[in-house]
């Protein structure tokens, strides 16, 4: 008999165990893992924050001037207008006459339709179109001086014609070109 009453405690031990401890262990085994994912992310999150008090430290660091010409030679925006009047003073700066016939896309390339697997670029593109007339040094200065600009201008075609006729040295310019900004 003694027995028995040693087979009926085991056997409601295990029952006891499995009813109500195996439920209870299985919970914490479940909250020890997602103690150990919230852990790791705290740890990423920290590691974040000191990388953005870095960058934050870097980025006040770049003096005025710096960010100033940063944004001249890639700003956020087409700005059609200061880029006229900057590309007409360079050439009367260089002895060509004012800027005529300027043309321009009124519509941003980054306002087309989303196509489907296209890659869509970081910064937009602005195309234009000017004519002007001058001396043949005068039109090369003015050039270099596109070059040396810290706006980034990519000349992408040049036509020449016999400008004036009652001046010897003058031609006339057809200038077609691109300049990049940085979409928001």
């Amino acid at each position: 008999m003694r027995y028995i009453y040693l087979i009926i405690l085991i056997g409601a031990s295990i029952m006891v165990f499995s009813a109500l401890v195996g439920p209870k262990y299985k919970q914490v085994q479940a909250l020890k893992t997602e103690i150990s994912t919230f852990d790791t992310r705290l740890s990423t999150a920290e590691a974040l924050k000191v990388s953005r008090e870095d960058l934050i430290a870097k980025y006040n660091s770049i003096s005025k001037t710096d960010l100033d010409n940063i944004k001249v030679l890639l700003p956020d925006s087409v700005d059609n207008i200061r880029l006229i009047i900057q590309l007409d003073a360079l050439a009367t700066k260089n002895g060509l006459s004012s800027l005529r016939d300027v043309q321009y896309d009124t519509q941003k390339t980054d306002q087309a339709p989303v196509q489907q697997n296209v890659v869509q670029k970081p910064y937009g593109e602005f195309t234009m179109s000017f004519s002007t007339s001058g001396p043949y040094k005068n039109f090369l200065s003015f050039v270099s001086d596109l070059e040396q600009n810290l706006r980034l201008v990519d000349v992408s075609e040049v036509k020449f014609s016999q400008g004036n006729p009652n001046l010897v040295d003058s031609l006339s310019y057809n200038v077609k070109l691109k300049t990049y900004w940085l979409k928001k």
